[in-house]
């Protein structure tokens, strides 16, 4: 069997078995929760501190004491700094501590048996530094009672912007990006056991479900929540590496390996999404969901670049309907397949002419060019034997494959 056959027969058998997943139904009000900032029940664009300062990146969770912290950062005079602000109505922010400078994209948890850990990318050298606080009042007071520089271990260049999934006083487990080939950012995840060993691994489960729509720049910053007994993620993809106009978030779920763009509509209409964060939370004795963006100026509507913060209460039903996701077989054909100087694409006849992009499994970007609707060719002369993805500039996506002679 050729290796496009089989790819198509193993994509259809997963498509198969995702389509009996009891994830879908809550991955689907998930996008309800997340997709309308409109219908939140609290939310507030270009988010600062009490020092005027751009909380930019924000990871927000419960203060023991009533109402919220969050850790972020600033940049000032080109230098980043991370700082901790509490605040008990979400919309208004004190800052309490600057943790650490020359740090950036910072995020926290707390720790099992007390105590809160907090991970950042720190410069120079790149790397992530983790610190663990035993109690609220050491964090407020920046005293750490245990900490590590983790050297970097799948890049020579940089990684960074850490998740926590997991965190205790002798084990912290770590989602992060690491520049692959000082190229492009792509995911990994480690375990820091006793604040002085340190193995990770690159997860390329996560990587290619988001290749799969056509996401040829980075592959970045992350979360990880639980929402109805199912393991969720939320994530950030680049379709063209350099744009930031291009950032885009998505749900990544765990029971699949697949991932979905969120349809996020925000009052004024921006487009790019970038660093999401997902915290469950009781607010008011309520359980809700809180969410966090960051809207880079490339992608922002008018008053809305900047940090984004809203929650949403989980007994409300979401009442904004669910894009379907786009599956691999999009409404237009690529022939002859297997290829080798030429194919044909052949779209409805209503189409208008659409922007496409041809990407390596690697997420390298090998063409791009405008198709017209009806049947129109590309020249594939240029690209070696292998497997590649054709996408349309409204995220539908084919692959097809190079075979030379």
């Amino acid at each position: 069997m050729k290796r496009t056959s089989l790819l198509v027969l193993i994509i259809s058998i997963i498509n198969s078995v995702n389509a009996q997943i009891p994830s879908d139904t809550s991955r689907a009000k998930l996008h309800g929760f997340l997709d309308s900032v409109q219908t939140a029940d609290v939310y507030q664009y270009d988010t600062k501190d009490d020092l005027n300062q751009s909380m930019d990146c924000a990871k927000i969770i419960s203060n023991p004491n009533g109402g919220f912290i969050a850790v972020y950062h600033h940049y000032s005079s080109s230098q980043p700094q991370v700082f901790l602000s509490t605040s008990t109505d979400f919309l208004t922010w004190d800052v309490q501590v600057a943790l650490a400078s020359n740090a950036s994209q910072p995020t926290i948890a707390e720790s099992t048996g007390g105590g809160y850990v907090v991970a950042w990318e720190q410069e120079p050298s790149n790397h992530i530094k983790v610190v663990y606080y035993s109690s609220l009042t050491s964090l407020f007071n920046n005293t750490a009672a245990n900490s590590f520089d983790i050297s970097r271990t799948l890049s020579d260049c940089a990684e960074g912007t850490p998740n926590i999934y997991y965190a205790s006083s002798t084990e912290v487990n770590i989602g992060f990006h690491y520049f692959q080939n000082c190229t492009v950012d792509r995911q990994a995840r480690g375990i820091l056991s006793n604040f002085n060993n340190w193995n990770c691994e690159a997860l390329s489960n996560f990587d290619n479900s988001l290749l799969y729509w056509g996401v040829a720049g980075n592959i970045g910053d992350r979360d990880a929540f639980v929402y109805d007994d199912y393991d969720f993620g939320v994530i950030e993809g680049q379709y063209i590496n350099g744009d930031f106009g291009s950032w885009r978030s998505f749900i990544f779920d765990y029971q699949t390996n697949n991932a979905e763009q969120l349809n996020i509509v925000t009052h004024n209409g921006s487009t790019a999404f970038a660093n999401p964060t997902v915290s469950m939370m009781d607010i008011d004795e309520r359980l809700a969901i809180v969410t966090t963006l960051f809207l880079p100026s490339e992608g922002a509507a008018s008053g809305e670049a900047g940090e984004l913060m809203y929650y949403r209460f989980l007994e409300d039903e979401p009442s904004v309907s669910v894009v379907p996701v786009v599956e691999e077989s999009a409404s237009f054909k690529i022939f002859p397949n297997p290829a080798q100087n030429l194919i044909r694409v052949e779209m409805s006849s209503n189409d208008p002419i659409l922007n496409y992009t041809i990407i390596d499994l690697l997420g390298n970007q090998k063409l791009r060019g405008t198709l017209k609707g009806g049947l129109s060719g590309i020249n594939t002369s240029q690209l070696q034997t292998g497997t590649y993805i054709l996408q349309l500039e409204n995220h539908q996506t084919k692959m097809f494959e190079v075979v030379r002679k």
